[in-house]
C-alpha cells in the first residue's frame, strides 16, 4: 500500500501546472550575413555564430552564409568564432518591428587560438551555454521548450548513453549508476542532489534552472581533473550578470511557490543572484482532504561576487535545501504502514578566481558542507502473504569541510597546463536500527519465523586528498593530445589510487574530428554511505573503471551535425550489492522479504552511440539519437535464504537498455510560437520474475509464499512514448506571458514499470486452483499515461 500511495501522489505532482517567471521581448527579428576567409575570400563553412546571451546561434553553410530567426526586439552582439581563426565581435544590432538585418560580408582573419577552446577528449557536451566550438550542444531555448524542461537534470536526459525513468530526476552514464556521476554547482560538489531522494532515486534536481547559465556534461573519458567517479561528470556553473541589469520573477504554482533575483552593485563590481523556492504539494493536499502522503520541500541559493580589482574576483555561494515526507496508510483491520522522513542539504563555499596574466589563471575554493537524514516508521500486517511486523530507526549526519586549488597556465600556443589539489576532512554520525519479525520461506521452503534486530551507532571519520595534474598539447599540426595523471588519498578507507588518462583530437578536415581516450577511474565509497541498513560497519576498497572511448564528428552539408561514438568500460573490484529483486525502487529495501546480496567478479559495459542535429535558426530544427548498448554483471554468488533460481557467470545489468532511441522536432512558426514534438523509445529492463505457492500454518492459515525465478532473466516490454509540448507568448499591458501545454505519452502507452502479484482475484476469492496451483494475478503498476501538463510564464 505504500508504494501505490507514492505512485498516485507522484503522478499527481505532473498533472501540475508549473510557473516560471522568465525576462522576454516581443517581436519576431532575423540576422543574415555571409563569413568568408579575409586572405582567400572562400567561404567559412561551419563558423560558430552566436548571440551573446541570449542562447541563439547557428553555423555557416557550404556558401557561408548564415540565417538566425525568431530574435525578440533589442540590441545584440553577435559573437563569430572558428577554429584557427581570431574571434570577431559586431557589437550594436539593434533590432525591432519584425526585421531582416543582413549584415552583408563578413572576413575572418587568421589567428591564434587558445588550447582552452578545444575540447580533446570524446563524450563531451555543452550545454545552455555559448560553447564556441562544440557543435553538439543543447542550446537555452532548447532546453526552456523541450519535455520537462523546468528541471535541468530531466532534460538532458534524453542525451545519447543517457538513462532514467518517468520519475526519477536522477540519471545513469552508460550502463553505471546514478552515483557514478559527478555533480557539482560552480566547482562545488554536491553529494544529494535531488529532492524526495528515497522515491526513485530523486524526484527533482535541487538547483533551481532560473540560476543556472551553462553547463558542461562529460560521459566517459573525461580529464584528470575531476576525481573519485567511475562514469561522468555533470558541472554547472551559474548565471554571469551583465553590467548594469536586474531581473526579478515571481512565481505560484500548484507545486511551489518561487522567488529569483539577480543584478549589479557597486558601480558594476559586484552582482548577486538569490533564489527560493517552496513546495506547494503538502497545502494542497492537506486542502483536498488526503492525508495519507504529505510530501514538501524547499530550497534556497544565494550567490555574490565582488571584484576586487582587475585581476581577483571573490564570490561566496550558499545553498539550502530540505524535504519531508509523512506517509500513513492505516487499513480498516489495524494493519499499517507509517513513515517519516526528514532531509537537509547545507553548502557554503567562498571561491577567489586570480587572472594573474593573459595565459595564467587560478581558482581557490573554501568550502563547507552538512547533509543531515532521519527515517523513521515501520509497518504491521496480517494477511494472505505478509504477516510481521517492522520498525525503523534511521538517523544520519554528514560534514564535509575542503580547500581545494586549482590552476591553469599557457606558457605557449602548443602547451596548456593545468594542476590543482583538494583536501576533505569528513566526519559522519550512524544513529540505526531496525526490527523485523514476520514469516518467512528459505531455501529448503520451509516457512519459519524471521526475527531480526540490527542496531548500529558509528561515527567514522577521515580525510581525502588529491593531486591531478594534465597537459594539453599540440603533437602536429591538425593533432592535439592531453596526457593526466591523478593520485587520491581516502583515510577510512586507506586507498590510494593512481589514475592515468590519455586523450587525442585529431583534425581530419575544418569539420571532421576524430577523438580518442583511455584512462583509468577509481571511486572510493562515500563516508555517508556506510551500509549499515544490512548491519555492515566496514567500508570497501574503491572500484575501478577503465575507459575506451573513439569518437567522430563531422558537420554535413547544410549545417547537419554528425557524431558517434564507441566505448567500452571494464569496472573492477565491484563491492558487493544488496537489491531487491522484485522492486528494485522500494522506499524501505531493508524491510522486504526478497533483499539478495549480489557478490560480483566484474561488471563491463559497451556500445556505440550516434547523434545527429539540424538548427540553422531556421524554423525548424531537429535532433536525433541512438544508442546500441549492453551493460553486464560478472556474478559470482548471490546470497538469498529464500526460494531463487540462482545465476552466476556474465548477467544483464538492472540498467542493461540495449536500443534506445530519442527524437525531437521544433517548429517556430513566428517568434510567438514554438512546437516541439518528441519521441523516446527503449528496450525493456531486465527483472526477476516470481510467482506464489501456499501452504497452511499451524494455526490452519493459509500463507503465500514467494519462488523467484532465474535472476534478471525476465526483459521487460520495450518503452515508448511521444511527447507534444506548444508555447505561445502573449502581451501584456504589464509585460508579456508565455502560457505552455505540455501532453505527456500523446497516444497513451502503458509501459510496464513493474508488477505485482495478488493473492486473490477480482471476485475477492483465494487464487489457488482446485489442486492448490497458485493462479495469476497480477496488478501491474505503469509509468506516466497520458498526461495534460499545463503552465505560465510571465515577465513583470
Amino acid at each position: 500500500m505504500i508504494k501505490k500511495t507514492l505512485i498516485i501522489s507522484i503522478k499527481a505532482l505532473f498533472y501540475l501546472s508549473y510557473t516560471v517567471v522568465i525576462a522576454q521581448n516581443v517581436g519576431n527579428n532575423s540576422i543574415i550575413g555571409t563569413i568568408l576567409d579575409s586572405a582567400s575570400e572562400q567561404p567559412l563553412v561551419g563558423a560558430t555564430i552566436s548571440v551573446k546571451d541570449s542562447g541563439a546561434g547557428t553555423f555557416s553553410n557550404s556558401d557561408g552564409s548564415f540565417t538566425i530567426d525568431n530574435l525578440p526586439d533589442g540590441k545584440y552582439i553577435l559573437i563569430i568564432s572558428f577554429l584557427g581563426y581570431a574571434e570577431q565581435k559586431i557589437e550594436d544590432i539593434s533590432l525591432s518591428g519584425d526585421t531582416i538585418r543582413n549584415l552583408g560580408t563578413i572576413f575572418q582573419e587568421e589567428g591564434a587560438f587558445s588550447l582552452n577552446q578545444i575540447t580533446v577528449t570524446p563524450g563531451s557536451f555543452s550545454i545552455m551555454g555559448q560553447s564556441k566550438l562544440s557543435r553538439q550542444t543543447l542550446t537555452s531555448k532548447d532546453i526552456q521548450n523541450m519535455s520537462w524542461a523546468e528541471d535541468i537534470t530531466r532534460a538532458v536526459a534524453r542525451l545519447p548513453g543517457m538513462s532514467s525513468s518517468d520519475y526519477s530526476s536522477k540519471f545513469t552514464v552508460r550502463g553505471g549508476e546514478a552515483d557514478e556521476v559527478l555533480i557539482s554547482l560552480d566547482g562545488m560538489e554536491l553529494y544529494e542532489s535531488c529532492h524526495q531522494r528515497d522515491y526513485s532515486e530523486g524526484l527533482f534536481s535541487i538547483v533551481d534552472i532560473e540560476t543556472i547559465d551553462n553547463i558542461e556534461l562529460m560521459t566517459g573519458g573525461f580529464a584528470a581533473d575531476h576525481g573519485n567517479r567511475l562514469s561522468g561528470v555533470f558541472n554547472m556553473k551559474t548565471k554571469h550578470i551583465a553590467d548594469n541589469s536586474s531581473h526579478t520573477s515571481l512565481g505560484l504554482s500548484v507545486m511551489n511557490a518561487r522567488l529569483y533575483t539577480d543584478g549589479k552593485f557597486a558601480n558594476n563590481r559586484g552582482s548577486y543572484i538569490f533564489s527560493a523556492r517552496r513546495g506547494m504539494l503538502d497545502l494542497v493536499f492537506k486542502a483536498l482532504g488526503t492525508t495519507e502522503n504529505l510530501p514538501s520541500f524547499y530550497d534556497g541559493m544565494f550567490k555574490i561576487e565582488y571584484a576586487l580589482n582587475a585581476k581577483h574576483y571573490l564570490s561566496f555561494h550558499a545553498l539550502r535545501a530540505g524535504d519531508r515526507a509523512k506517509i500513513r496508510d492505516i487499513s480498516e483491520t489495524g494493519d499499517y504502514d507509517i513513515y517519516d522522513t526528514k532531509y537537509g542539504n547545507t553548502y557554503a563555499w567562498v571561491t577567489l578566481k586570480s587572472f594573474y596574466k593573459q595565459n595564467l589563471f587560478s581558482q581557490t575554493l573554501l568550502s563547507a558542507g552538512n547533509i543531515n537524514h532521519d527515517r523513521s516508521g515501520g509497518f504491521e500486517k496480517y494477511d494472505n502473504s505478509d504477516k510481521g511486523k517492522f520498525t525503523l530507526s534511521d538517523q544520519r549526519d554528514y560534514s564535509v569541510f575542503g580547500l581545494k586549488q586549482d590552476w591553469n597556465w599557457q606558457p605557449s600556443n602548443n602547451l596548456l597546463l593545468r594542476t590543482g589539489f583538494e583536501v576533505k576532512q569528513l566526519t559522519a554520525n550512524y544513529q540505526y536500527r531496525n526490527s523485523i519479525n514476520e514469516i518467512r520461506v528459505n531455501t529448503d521452503e520451509v516457512l519459519y519465523n524471521f526475527d531480526q534486530t540490527i542496531d548500529i551507532s558509528s561515527a567514522p571519520k577521515g580525510q581525502q586528498i588529491g593531486f591531478h595534474f594534465t597537459a594539453k598539447y599540440k603533437i602536429l599540426n591538425r593533432l592535439l593530445a592531453e596526457t593526466g595523471l591523478r593520485y587520491d588519498y581516502v583515510s577510512y578507507t586507506k586507498d590510494k589510487p593512481i589514475s592515468p588518462r590519455l586523450s587525442f583530437a585529431y583534425a581530419l578536415g575544418e569539420n571532421t574530428f576524430l577523438r580518442a581516450a583511455w584512462g583509468h577511474y577509481y571511486q572510493s565509497q562515500f563516508i555517508n554511505n556506510l551500509d549499515v541498513n544490512n548491519d555492515n560497519i566496514n567500508f570497501n576498497k574503491a572500484e575501478l573503471a577503465k575507459h575506451y572511448v573513439l569518437g567522430f564528428e563531422h558537420l554535413l552539408n547544410k549545417g547537419i551535425s554528425l557524431r558517434i561514438e564507441a566505448y567500452y568500460k571494464d569496472l573492477s573490484n565491484i563491492s558487493p550489492l544488496w537489491q531487491n529483486m522484485r522492486d528494485h525502487l522500494e522506499v524501505y529495501p531493508e524491510a522486504r522479504n526478497d533483499n539478495a546480496r549480489i557478490v560480483f567478479n566484474g561488471s563491463e559495459a559497451k556500445g556505440i552511440e550516434f547523434f545527429l542535429k539540424y538548427d540553422q535558426g531556421h524554423k525548424l530544427s531537429w535532433w536525433f539519437s541512438y544508442a546500441l548498448a549492453k551493460a553486464t554483471d560478472n556474478i559470482s554468488d548471490i546470497e538469498f535464504d529464500g526460494l531463487l533460481t540462482k545465476r552466476t557467470g556474465k548477467v544483464p545489468k538492472l540498467n542493461d537498455q540495449r536500443h534506445t532511441v530519442y527524437t525531437d522536432i521544433n517548429y517556430r512558426p513566428s517568434g510567438r510560437w514554438y512546437l516541439n514534438l518528441s519521441w523516446h523509445y527503449y528496450r525493456g529492463w531486465p527483472r526477476t520474475d516470481y510467482t506464489y505457492r501456499a501452504q497452511v500454518l499451524p494455526s490452519d492459515e493459509l500463507h503465500f509464499y514467494q519462488v523467484h525465478k532465474l535472476f534478471n532473466a525476465t526483459i521487460y516490454p520495450a518503452y515508448h512514448r511521444m511527447d507534444i509540448r506548444a508555447n505561445r507568448k502573449i502581451d501584456l499591458k504589464t509585460g508579456e506571458m508565455t502560457v505552455f501545454v505540455h501532453l505527456v505519452n500523446l497516444y497513451n502507452r502503458n509501459n510496464l514499470k513493474k508488477f505485482d502479484l495478488d493473492t486473490t482475484n477480482e471476485q475477492g476469492e483465494i487464487s489457488l486452483d482446485g489442486q492448490g496451483n497458485y493462479i495469476a494475478s497480477r496488478d501491474d503498476k505503469y509509468w506516466l499515461g497520458f498526461t495534460p501538463v499545463m503552465g505560465v510564464r510571465w515577465d513583470l
